[in-house]
């Protein structure tokens, strides 16, 4: 019976071992033997093959290890040349671990746009452009003259034009908030829930600020501050110049409801609009 494509990470393994033995061939002839864990990335792994070809014959052969790229036989017995080199060891689903240093051919730019178009609708490049199928065609004719459309304005824009295409401006299409959002506001303003995390202890203490809906970070810290600082009885005087010596030492970072994101938020004009906490800077 013709053994099946196997679905797993190697051929015959669901999983790769946690570090395996990769056989890399080099354009001088060496075969350079590797021990590499499963979740190396290849850009990695052609660092530590360069490093390790110095020690062995004819490696003045070889030019800068930039001008080469990985290519490998994958479980589909196809021949695959690696130009992503982010992409991990575990993620390659060869045949066989090994690998081959060549110098790739004809256009690296194009060659990397149509693998990944090939992602994107499901299939090669190539097998795609052999289908005769009419509406496929039609599509295609379609699309391409919206694009060269588009392309041509933009053009006709001149710098100004190209410039926002490169670089859009983050800005929303008007000053106003959103009715759907607008009408759960108290009179524009809404609650925000602050935990003060202090470093290194990381106690926590819960705060809750009725806000605009505009607020900056700085403006949210600085209230946060006022109401941990009112058990203290400052004057006027001195609360101000408590919020000045600490603002800067504390930034905020918003915890997303189910979902593992955290991000900070350095951005001193960026709005306020869900559940933060503020740390430390020492964080």
């Amino acid at each position: 019976m013709t053994p099946r494509p196997s679905s797993g990470e190697l051929w015959g393994l669901h999983l790769m071992p946690p570090r395996i033995l990769v056989d890399c061939c080099l354009p001088n002839g060496m075969m350079v033997s590797l021990e590499c864990l499963r979740e190396t990335p290849l850009i990695s792994i052609k660092q530590q093959l360069f490093a390790e070809a110095r020690k062995y014959p004819l490696h003045h052969l070889l030019q800068e290890e930039s001008c080469y790229i990985f290519v490998g036989v994958t479980q589909e017995a196809e021949r695959e040349e690696f130009y992503d080199e982010t992409r991990r060891l575990c993620d390659l689903r060869l045949f066989h671990p090994i690998l081959k240093v060549i110098e790739p051919l004809g256009n690296r730019e194009e060659k990397i746009l149509n693998r990944e178009i090939g992602f994107a609708i499901g299939m090669p490049v190539c097998e795609f452009e052999m289908m005769k199928d009419p509406e496929i065609q039609d599509f295609r004719r379609t699309i391409l003259s919206v694009c060269r459309e588009a392309m041509e304005e933009r053009e006709g824009g001149g710098a100004h034009s190209q410039a926002l295409y490169v670089y859009p401006p983050n800005v929303e299409s008007s000053p106003q908030l959103p009715q759907h959002i607008s009408s759960k506001l108290d009179k524009g303003r809404l609650i925000v829930s602050i935990w003060v995390i202090v470093s290194p202890s990381n106690s926590k203490q819960k705060y809750t600020l009725k806000v605009s809906h505009d607020s900056l970070p700085e403006q949210l810290i600085a209230e946060s501050i006022r109401k941990k600082s009112r058990s203290m009885h400052l004057s006027p005087q001195q609360l101000h110049l408590c919020v000045q010596e600490y603002q800067g030492q504390y930034i905020l970072k918003r915890s997303d409801r189910g979902t593992a994101h955290r991000s900070k938020l350095y951005a001193r004009k960026k709005k306020i609009t869900s559940r933060t906490k503020i740390h430390h800077v020492c964080d």
